[in-house]
Order: C-alpha cells, then structure tokens, then sequence
C-alpha cells in the first residue's frame, strides 16, 4: 500500500479466485437439470390444491375511503388470484367496494389483511369491515371475479 491510498481504498480491494471454465460450465448445466425445482404455476397449484384437510373459511367485506376510481377492483383480483383466495368485489353507490372472499385460513388472514391496510397503490383505506368468519364445507365460487353491475 503506498501512503496516498486512503483507507477506504484499502477496504475496496477484493481479489477474485481465477477463472475455470469447467466449473463454469457444470454449474449451468446443474441449473437446467436440477428436478427440484418447479414453474411459479406449478407451486401456486400445488399450494392451493394441497389442503384439502383445511377447513374453507368466509366472509363478506366492505372497504371505505378512497377506493374507487384507484383500480382497487383490480389489484384486489391480482391479489386475490395470487393467494387464491376465491369470491368476488364490486363498486358500490356509496363509493365503497364490497365483496366476498373463501379461502383456507392462510390466505383468507392474508387477503383480509391486505384488504384492511394495502388496497392499491393509489387507494387510501379509512376502514374496511368484516361480517363473522364462517366455516364452509366446499367453494362456493370457481375463482375471484369482479361483479359490474
């Protein structure tokens, strides 16, 4: 080290092991052929079809505040789908978006926490209200839908 280099020049030196091509080229080749590993659609249906033993819980839902006109409705289906969590949402006359939702217990306590805090980007949540949990013994809805009346 010469006595101009500052310590902060000291602490940026980093010496690299060299170069092997051979390894290089087994460790994409394990990356290709590694059967653990599986697509995003895959895990999402596994994950949702895999608790059958779960009980399906449900609810119906209001949220109040800024919510309409802010593409709620739609980030609450994205949402919605990506948990798979099934029902349905609609705009309502008093600006306030109401629906349903059915999910088993982890992504039911998910959906209604990002319902009661998160919403869309540009949305602002006042309050969202919850009827009682009930136990359901099957689905009622095929997937999450946004109702337009």
């Amino acid at each position: 080290m010469t006595t101009t280099e500052t310590q902060t020049e000291r602490q940026r030196r980093v010496t690299l092991p060299p170069k092997n091509e051979d390894t290089n080229k087994v460790n994409q080749s394990d990356k290709n052929d590694d059967p653990k590993r599986i697509s995003q659609s895959e895990f999402f249906r596994r994950e949702t079809t895999d608790r059958s033993d779960e009980p399906i819980l449900s609810c119906n839902f209001e949220v109040f505040g800024i919510v309409q006109g802010v593409s709620f409705r739609m980030y609450t289906l994205r949402r919605a789908q990506k948990l798979g969590v099934r029902g349905w949402c609609k705009n309502t006359t008093e600006n306030t978006v109401k629906g349903e939702i059915q999910a088993h217990r982890h992504s039911f306590e998910s959906m209604r926490l990002w319902l009661k805090h998160t919403g869309s980007p540009t949305s602002r949540i006042d309050k969202c209200n919850f009827s009682d949990t009930v136990e359901i013994p099957a689905f009622t809805y095929p997937n999450f839908s946004i109702v337009v009346e």
